[in-house]
């Protein structure tokens, strides 16, 4: 899937630099971006392959969620072009969950996988016991659980996280984390991941990229 704001004729690429293309599973090519009338990003540019786990990081307001939603096609005030794949996953900052739905419908519905899966997936976030429950019927971190276990029910090319372990104390970030990669291990999903913590990058990713300056670039 490409998202285009602005295209830029270029001259045709040699065999190599095609092949080497065709790996990526996410090619950014960012001019700039704008927030109301301020630009907030811009120019930068990175490529990210199949089965990498990236870290934006970077100081708070830099314009880090800007571009995990230029990325995910949210964000459209946008100059440059995103080649990405067809089947994304989001993870929020906020669980985004629906809360007049129980806990596997919230899986369900979304994902239009069958129950035993949601169950099983349920099950793989130690949510099992908990299927008939409603959001508001569980905890900050039974609700970020649920959130993982319903973007990996349906089986991204592409994994977005938002800041996915903010507000939790760090034995439960902790607890996230692992559960995370462990995730991650079973289904080796691409990730690109948005925090503001160096912990947590330097553990989950194995490349950074880090957002400074105004408007924002890549150091």
């Amino acid at each position: 899937m490409t998202a285009i704001g602005h295209i830029a004729l270029h001259p045709p690429l040699d065999k190599a630099t095609e092949t080497l293309r065709e790996s990526r599973l996410l090619s950014l090519r960012l001019e700039r971006a704008r927030y109301g009338r301020a630009t907030v990003l811009g120019p930068l540019a990175f490529d990210i392959l199949p089965r990498e786990t990236v870290a934006i990081t970077g100081p708070s307001g830099v314009g880090k969620s800007t571009l995990l939603r230029v990325i995910a096609g949210l964000h459209r005030d946008f100059t440059g072009t995103v080649q990405r794949p067809g089947r994304m996953a989001v993870v929020f900052q906020d669980p985004t969950l629906l809360p007049w739905r129980t806990a596997r419908d919230n899986i369900t519905l979304v994902t239009r996988c069958t129950n035993d899966a949601a169950q099983q997936w349920l099950a793989a976030v130690g949510l099992s016991e908990r299927a008939e429950h409603f959001p508001t019927q569980l905890s900050l971190g039974q609700q970020r659980r649920l959130a993982l276990a319903r973007a990996f029910a349906t089986e991204p090319e592409l994994l977005l996280m938002d800041e996915p372990f903010v507000s939790l104390d760090a034995e439960l970030a902790d607890e996230m984390m692992t559960l995370f990669e462990e995730l991650r291990a079973r289904t080796r999903v691409t990730t690109l991941l948005v925090t503001h913590s160096d912990h947590e990058a330097t553990r989950l990713a194995a490349r950074q990229l880090r957002l400074a300056g105004q408007p924002a670039r890549l150091q």
